[in-house]
């Protein structure tokens, strides 16, 4: 019984002492590598190679209905322009010229960089 005692009782004084010496020994863990620039940076290219095609495929989607808007709203803006100088006798140009301008103008075309979020535009992916 004295024999199980002592075990119990330098077991418990080891543990006593060790509790202290447990900062120091945790700080003496080797240190986790440094992540290496250039494999974040493939990383990242691979992900916006990948992320490319999927906004590239939308923006097909979106061409195919956006040019034929625009073109409708173009001919329309040119006949309400038409219209307006033939009824102001010429005078009301201004007014003529903003409809065409505001049916014709704008982008009649939308990439895939165009539908991409700001976030990877912002990251430097934007020649992708």
């Amino acid at each position: 019984m004295i024999t199980r005692t002592r075990v119990v009782s330098a077991l418990l004084g080891a543990l006593l002492l060790a509790g202290p010496l447990a900062p120091m020994a945790g700080a003496q863990q080797p240190a986790q590598p440094a992540p290496d620039p250039f494999q974040e940076s493939l990383r990242a290219e691979q992900e916006a190679e990948r992320s490319r095609g999927a906004y590239d495929a939308g923006a097909v989607a979106v061409n195919v209905f956006l040019v034929p808007g625009r073109a409708i709203t173009c001919v329309l803006g040119g006949a309400v322009g038409v219209v307006a100088l033939v009824a102001t006798f010429g005078t009301g140009y201004r007014f003529a010229s903003a409809a065409v301008h505001e049916g014709c103008g704008g982008k009649w075309l939308v990439t895939g960089d165009d539908l991409r979020p700001d976030t990877l535009r912002g990251a430097g992916m934007e020649s992708y």
